[in-house]
């Protein structure tokens, strides 16, 4: 067992020690021991080549899919729930912002054989951070993924959205017409594709403000 951790340690001051380049040019990156970020992890030196670079900000609009927050029965017609959200790099691997979305739809369902409509409407916000770690992974696993194309992140959120329904009082027993503000907290990982330096496509899953799964777009707004 001494061994065991003896030779975990050496691998470890190693990995550290020793500049990481990837074969491919347009897939390199190095790593340096002079610019670490507030966790210690060290940096990539890519300049501006690299996505999330210390005081860049993001600008991004998405949608969701496998809604957590409302209920989902009979037919529903509308928009469907939006989220505007910015992420400012404090760091060259983490980002911090915030998150505003809304949900308006009409749900069309039946009580018996009795069709009917109710509507439902939601607000939604708050903050979020980030870790950007597409070099790291390829540190970790030995792969060549092209960190100025592809960026892996993991986010976590804490936040709230309120619902509130127009339905008529004879079928509020029929479904789950529940009205408030309601806490969310949970993390998501995603993957993001860059064919320019300052626009990507996004998806990502997990446990997020009101759905499993997001997909949208991004632009680099800072930076």
């Amino acid at each position: 067992m001494r061994a065991f951790k003896t030779t975990l340690v050496a691998i470890f001051f190693l990995a550290d020690s020793q500049s990481i380049s990837a074969i491919d040019n347009s897939s390199s990156f190095q790593f340096s021991r002079r610019r670490g970020d507030f966790l210690g992890l060290n940096m990539p030196r890519m300049g501006n080549k690299w996505p999330n670079r210390k005081g860049s900000g993001w600008l991004s609009l998405q949608t969701s899919a496998k809604y957590t927050a409302y209920p989902v029965f009979g037919r529903i017609e509308g928009i469907v729930p939006l989220q505007v959200s910015f992420d400012y790099s404090f760091d060259n691997h983490f980002t911090i912002g915030g998150y505003v979305g809304r949900f308006e739809a009409n749900y069309l369902d039946t009580y018996g054989t009795e069709p009917y409509k109710c509507a439902i409407l939601s607000n939604s916000g708050g903050l979020r951070m980030s870790l950007h770690f597409s070099d790291l992974f390829n540190n970790m696993f030995g792969e060549r993924v092209n960190v100025r194309k592809w960026d892996l992140y993991a986010t976590g959120h804490i936040g709230w959205h309120t619902i509130s329904w127009k339905v008529d009082q004879k079928y509020r027993g029929s479904r789950d017409f529940s009205i408030g503000t309601f806490s969310s907290i949970g993390i998501m990982a995603g993957i993001k594709w860059l064919p320019t330096p300052r626009f990507g496509v996004f998806v990502e899953g997990g446990k997020g403000p009101v759905s499993i799964f997001g997909f949208g777009l991004s632009a680099k707004i800072l930076k």
